[in-house]
């Protein structure tokens, strides 16, 4: 199973690619978020990288270490990521409504979350399934790619594209707050760095998709 799954994100990633280049040729690529090849070495590098160290030797090299460490004190969990994971995706349409200028219209942005979104579940679900990678916590096999992880580097990524160019600042904590979801789901021992790294990957590369996709769905 695991075997078809990393074949599936090799797939995955080739696609992206493939589709990034072939933009290059296309006259719609005059659309201002067409899909370049430059924006896919993060998410690439990301998912590329927590599928290594998950499925590698390094696993017990990197994974194990970084969640001895992060569970050393034997802490109480806080698990306030639950709710902090939308909150990029929230500020999207809060900033909006609070008279910032996005990059998009309301109909437009509400249809690039959704559909960032259930690209970003769908993508996330399919792994799940089928690479059925232990979590740290005994006896439950889903935990690659993190999908609180993904759902908050969605947010950040739109937070980015609409408000980055005029407001830095925003780009920023949008990522900075995914990157502290990240770091909960392991400090609450329910991810591996791996995980993290891989669903950080996942979310960002679902939003990129979407606005790839917009100009042909009229978004």
């Amino acid at each position: 199973m695991r075997h078809t799954s990393l074949l599936w994100l090799c797939v995955l990633l080739c696609i992206t690619m493939g589709a990034s280049a072939q933009c290059s040729d296309t006259l719609t690529c005059s659309y201002p978020h067409s899909f370049t090849w430059q924006q896919s070495i993060t998410p690439s590098a990301l998912i590329a990288t927590g599928t290594a160290i998950s499925f590698s030797p390094l696993h017990a090299s990197i994974d194990a270490p970084i969640h001895t460490w992060l569970q050393r004190d034997g802490h109480q969990r806080y698990e306030i990521e639950n709710g902090i994971q939308y909150i990029p995706s929230a500020s999207v349409l809060l900033l909006k409504a609070c008279g910032l200028k996005s990059q998009h219209s309301w109909r437009d942005l509400v249809c690039l979350e959704a559909g960032s979104a259930i690209l970003a579940f769908a993508i996330n679900t399919s792994i799940k399934h089928t690479m059925d990678v232990e979590r740290p916590y005994d006896g439950v096999y889903n935990s690659f790619p993190s999908g609180h992880t993904a759902t908050a580097f969605v947010g950040a990524e739109i937070l980015r594209r609409e408000y980055g160019k005029e407001y830095p600042g925003i780009a920023i904590a949008g990522y900075t707050i995914a990157t502290g979801v990240g770091i909960m789901r392991m400090y609450n021992n329910r991810h591996w760095a791996s995980d993290v790294l891989a669903g950080a990957g996942v979310g960002i590369l679902s939003a990129s998709i979407m606005y790839w996709l917009a100009p042909y769905l009229r978004f």
